[in-house]
């Protein structure tokens, strides 16, 4: 953060791996132009709740039925 601040932009701790669904496709915060104070209101109002299109299905990549 220290580094960051330095470089004249405001950081925001993401939080750990298991809440990065709020930065995803579809969520207040993503591909947004906040500052720090609106990244973090952004964060308390996104939902998990995902469209369908941003669901991982039975094709999805990465996914598969036995190792290669």
């Amino acid at each position: 953060m220290k580094l960051v601040d330095q470089l004249g932009s405001d950081g925001v701790d993401a939080g750990r791996l298991d809440d990065s669904w709020r930065r995803q496709p579809d969520t207040p915060v993503y591909a947004a132009d906040f500052n720090a104070e609106g990244v973090r209101r952004a964060w308390a109002e996104a939902s998990r709740k995902r469209p369908p299109e941003f669901q991982a299905t039975g094709k999805s990549p990465g996914r598969y039925a036995k190792p290669a």
